[in-house]
């Protein structure tokens, strides 16, 4: 199986459509299952591994060894689940309006926050602003945003730590310190 999956796979490389769709018929019916199994929707699973193949696709030619496909395909699922998971959380904007117990003054005081926020994130360097709305607005872990800047996880780690230093000199006095080490802010949230 070996010898035929490292075929199958350099078929895969070279563009064959009959090898692309054989590697999927071959793989997908545990994808799903690991998918659903993560995810706890079969629609949502669905699309993590639609997603997840198509990744693994684009990316096969960063596979070095061919019996390790299983392996890396069953974490770019896992990849693909937790990024749809993440979406499912409501965002930040979502928390304001579905909040049943803030008064609409606090609303407003919280939405007017964002607007603060966003627009400080907007006068950010390019770079800056690039990780850090990543990071923070699309809720992405710094190895994602590395991988969608084409950049070193490092790299993203630094533009983020310059990043919340401009903000937090542009939103001294506007919005609250971060919060003590032992709380960790919500989703969405940027420390400042």
């Amino acid at each position: 199986m070996s010898e035929l999956l490292a075929e199958l796979l350099e078929r895969c490389r070279t563009g064959e459509l009959d090898a692309i769709t054989t590697l999927v018929q071959r793989f997908q019916p545990w994808a799903l299952d690991l998918a659903r199994a993560l995810l706890k929707d079969p629609h949502l699973a669905e699309d993590a591994v639609q997603s997840a193949f198509v990744r693994a696709l684009a990316r096969l030619v960063d596979l070095r060894e061919p019996a390790a496909f299983p392996g890396w395909l069953r974490q770019v699922i896992r990849t693909e689940c937790h990024r749809i998971s993440r979406r499912q959380e409501p965002s930040l904007g979502d928390r304001v309006d579905a909040s049943v117990d803030e008064t609409p003054a606090s609303q407003a005081e919280t939405k007017e926050r964002c607007r603060l926020v966003r627009q400080a994130l907007a006068q950010l360097p390019p770079a800056s602003r690039q990780a850090a709305e990543l990071f923070y607005l699309d809720e992405l872990d710094t190895a994602e945003v590395a991988e969608r800047l084409a950049v070193p996880p490092g790299t993203v780690k630094r533009r983020l730590h310059d990043a919340r230093l401009r903000l937090r000199q542009m939103l001294l006095g506007y919005v609250e310190p971060t919060p003590p080490a032992d709380k960790k802010p919500p989703p969405g949230q940027i420390p400042l």
